[in-house]
């Protein structure tokens, strides 16, 4: 067997192979006798099925076996021997019209794939500094978790005084975003329920103030600048027209923090509750202070970098944003002909997303494995377990859908870059800066044993 790589660019390999008649035989009757061992055919003892039968009856299928298992041991010796990692799918050229091997007869096959470019990592990342916030916990942000919990069993009592809504008010309102006199795409809803909120720097706040000047059946008028983070990229940054018809103001009661508050929400006693509510607290700000303070030092180191991208690897982080892409849109009952034309004008936006991810992913990676960092299938498991949690799904849906999908590669090599981010972290300077505006944490969960996603 004989083999040339040739280096089609600094992240693509592709493979010539060659394999002589002698190796063809020889996988071929390997074939035969590993699929005669449990043969059971007329006249004959299982397993005792002669070699001549078993090609003359069998031998498509017999080749197709003897063909499939010669590449796939020929194109992992290889790999090994010549320490390759591909990246991406083995390729084979000419796919559709491959041929099997014939017995006396030589094999060429030809296959080609992704890998990292070589990058010029430095030693450790002392070098390195990252403004770490506090990840200290305020009274004011425990409070204020502990009034979005109430808030999520709150109850609506209509408002049957006439006046304008003010903070914390549920309203049942008609929105409709207009352009130059036609609708925008998915800037209008019927009968939708919005919440006023005292939050100063609230998406969407030339709605909340322009709500605010009506009454109950009352219509108002104003405009508004489109985000820059718009779905449909035409509209960014031009001036809608906006128009609210306000049909009712709720008023919304919020339960006491008592006893029969607590064991609603699945604790035994106030006093466990806040104690649930206090650590998820500090556990959401830790773990979002050190998101931040990452992603700050991924960003800047970076920035001393360039090196040409895997292809198959931008082109799946593209493929995946536009995908999250069309179900943001489909939730918000966008006439089919606006959406295609809403996902053409984000793909530009998703290229730059999807580039810069995979400039993060392959750097993380390339550490990985210079660090030889592995990915044990306890992990994996934790991780399965958490995403089917996330979801709302079972843990064997979950795992069954990875399995059959091959997403083992892709959740190794995320749990190996998180692995890398973790070291590149620990080994850069923290600087103590001051806290910025809380995020909002997690729901409390119970701290008795954890149940089983149901079917």
């Amino acid at each position: 067997m004989s083999h040339n790589i040739e280096n089609v660019s600094s992240t693509k390999r592709k493979i010539t192979v060659n394999i002589e008649a002698k190796e063809v035989n020889n996988s071929i009757n390997s074939t035969i006798q590993e699929y005669g061992k449990s043969l059971n055919l007329n006249g004959f003892r299982k397993g005792k099925v002669p070699a001549s039968v078993i090609e003359k009856r069998f031998g498509e299928e017999v080749y197709n076996y003897a063909t499939e298992n010669l590449i796939n041991a020929t194109i992992n010796k290889i790999l090994e021997e010549e320490k390759i990692r591909p990246i991406s799918r083995v390729h084979f050229e000419n796919q559709d019209d491959a041929k099997k091997l014939t017995r006396d007869n030589d094999f060429e096959f030809t296959c080609s794939f992704d890998v990292l470019p070589e990058i010029d990592l430095p030693k450790d990342f002392s070098e390195y500094s990252v403004n770490v916030e506090s990840a200290e916990a305020s009274q004011e942000e425990i409070d204020n978790f502990t009034t979005q919990i109430r808030r999520s069993m709150a109850t609506l009592e209509d408002v049957n005084e006439v006046r304008n809504p003010v903070d914390g008010d549920v309203l049942l309102v008609d929105v409709e975003g207009m352009y130059e006199g036609t609708p925008v795409p998915g800037m209008g809803a019927q009968n939708f329920l919005m919440q006023l909120s005292d939050n100063k720097d609230a998406t969407n706040k030339e709605i909340d103030t322009l709500v605010r000047t009506a009454k109950p059946g009352e219509e108002v008028k104003g405009t508004m600048v489109c985000p820059d983070d718009y779905a449909n990229a035409d509209f960014r940054g031009k001036t809608i027209d906006i128009t609210i018809k306000l049909h009712k103001i709720h008023k919304q009661i919020l339960p006491e923090l008592d006893e029969e508050f607590a064991k609603k929400v699945g604790f035994n006693d106030v006093a466990t509750l806040k104690e649930a509510i206090e650590t998820q607290v500090k556990q959401s700000k830790a773990a979002h202070v050190k998101s931040k303070a990452q992603q700050e030092l991924i960003d800047t180191v970076l920035e001393k970098y360039n090196y040409e991208l895997p292809a198959s690897m931008v082109q799946k982080a593209l493929s995946n944003y536009m995908m999250e892409a069309r179900n943001h849109l489909g939730q918000q009952n966008i006439d089919p002909e606006e959406m295609l034309k809403a996902l053409a004008s984000l793909k530009e936006d998703g290229q730059k997303i999807a580039e810069k991810q995979t400039k993060e992913h392959v750097f993380l990676l390339a550490i990985a494995y210079r660090e030889n960092f592995v990915v044990s299938g306890q992990e994996i498991d934790m991780y399965v377990r958490q995403l089917a949690m996330e979801t709302r799904q079972s843990y064997e849906q979950v795992r069954d859908h990875v399995l059959q999908s091959g997403m083992i590669q892709d959740i190794q090599e995320r749990l190996m870059a998180g692995k890398a981010l973790d070291l590149m972290f620990d080994q850069a300077k923290h600087v103590e800066v001051a806290s910025a505006t809380p995020e909002k944490a997690e729901k409390p969960k119970k701290t008795t044993k954890a149940k089983e996603p149901k079917e």
